[in-house]
């Protein structure tokens, strides 16, 4: 079992959580949409690796941002 954090994103459309763990030498997030009516995939949206912490947050957000606007 990996082990990180979870990032939360309230958006007009549902949450949407990336969940942020190492992997080896690097660092990887998966992001996920909760939908409100809960219709929701249980498939990644979109998954972001780097090698650092950093910069698969920076992803995240700006992934986050583009797609599910406030």
């Amino acid at each position: 079992m990996k082990t990180g954090r979870l990032l939360k994103f309230h958006r007009p459309g549902g949450e949407v959580q990336a969940y942020l763990y190492r992997d080896g030498a690097g660092f990887r997030a998966s992001i996920y949409l909760v939908a409100k009516d809960a219709s929701g995939s249980n498939e990644a949206l979109q998954r972001v690796s780097a090698d650092s912490e950093a910069a698969v947050e920076a992803a995240v957000r700006a992934f986050v941002d583009e797609r599910f606007p406030r």
